[in-house]
């Protein structure tokens, strides 16, 4: 294709799939039931639910600073609601009742927040370069904090997976959480999602160890679970995910690599269902692409990150839009055309 064809294409607008949608039964999605990874309970689907879908959203029963807060502090949020939403508050989880290495036991309402809160306001940037691109996407395979932290009491009911089926987003304009799902789940499957700070791309026996420090249990996980090769082949995948995403963050001023270390990573990640990571990743292969004015596979890098974030965030995120932009006109990037013309690739 010469210059003035693809420029001529490059100025349309393009026409968007299919987004992922709610399901149209309006029968509740999940039910709590007790859970064999526990011992406790959990929430289960009570129906088949598609991939992308919302399951709930939910706005925080109150919200502490993520770096300030006290037993005391958090009382006093605790006495400006109901006494049935108080009585909830101290039914969860406390995993901070007894000290352990790295751990010190805490107050029972303070160890109650610390074992069950998430993060409010922790926003991916899709606009980061190269030079700020770990600021913005945090360390991979750990689930970021924001400046606030909240209770969200049916969340509180989601078990831990390291390969979850669930993902959460903040919404900043209607401070609601939204969760979705990671992939299609079936009618009776138990819905989890992996827990803040929890380094799912470390090995099992790492995450295990993470995981009984942290919160008190032994993941029991379809991933922790996993027996001879196939346990070794997914601890090599995670690691190899890890290792490859600071690979790729060197390869600015070698596109041909740093793709090739894109597409070895989503092949590790579909191989270990973690969907979430994907974006990042397909944002990394667009930003290749648009270095080196290859502007027909960016485009199709930046619409296979815009459909992971539709999933992942839902499609009036701030990052799926950001996405939607650049699909629409990959030269807007300040990339781009930054290196000698070439050809690339797009998505396998």
């Amino acid at each position: 294709m010469d210059e003035e064809a693809e420029d001529e294409e490059d100025t349309e607008s393009p026409a968007a799939p299919s987004t992922p949608s709610d399901p149209d039964d309006s029968s509740p999605a999940y039910q709590i039931s007790p859970s064999p990874l526990t011992g406790g309970v959990g929430l289960f689907a009570t129906r088949a639910i598609p991939q992308g879908a919302t399951i709930f959203s939910e706005r925080p029963l109150f919200t502490q600073p993520a770096h300030s807060r006290t037993n005391s502090t958090i009382m006093s949020a605790l006495s400006l609601r109901t006494r049935e939403e108080q009585r909830q508050f101290f039914t969860l989880w406390n995993a901070r009742k007894l000290p352990r290495p790295g751990y010190p036991a805490l107050l029972p309402a303070l160890g109650i927040f610390e074992t069950n809160a998430l993060p409010c306001g922790a926003v991916i940037s899709s606009t980061h370069s190269e030079g700020d691109r770990r600021d913005a996407l945090g360390a991979i395979g750990k689930s970021s904090r924001g400046a606030q932290e909240g209770i969200f009491m049916q969340a509180s009911r989601l078990n831990h997976s390291c390969r979850p089926n669930v993902c959460r987003s903040w919404n900043i304009d209607t401070q609601e959480m939204a969760f979705r799902t990671l992939r299609d789940v079936q009618a009776g499957e138990e819905l989890c999602m992996s827990y803040v700070d929890v380094d799912v791309l470390a090995t099992r026996k790492q995450r295990k160890a993470e995981l009984e420090e942290a919160f008190g249990f032994k993941c029991a996980c379809e991933a922790c679970t996993l027996e001879g090769e196939e346990g070794v082949d997914s601890d090599r995948r995670r690691v190899a995910v890890k290792r490859l995403y600071e690979e790729v963050g060197k390869c600015g001023k070698e596109p041909t690599l740093g793709l090739r270390k894109v597409k070895l990573a989503l092949r590790n990640l579909k191989e270990e269902e973690l969907v979430h990571y994907e974006a990042s990743f397909c944002f990394d292969a667009f930003q290749f692409c648009v270095l080196v004015s290859d502007f027909t596979n960016a485009k199709a890098w930046i619409r296979k990150a815009w459909e992971s974030s539709c999933i992942t965030a839902g499609p009036d995120s701030p990052t799926a839009r950001t996405f939607k932009m650049y699909w629409a006109n990959p030269r807007a990037h300040q990339l781009a055309g930054m290196l000698p013309r070439m050809t690339l690739s797009g998505p396998d």
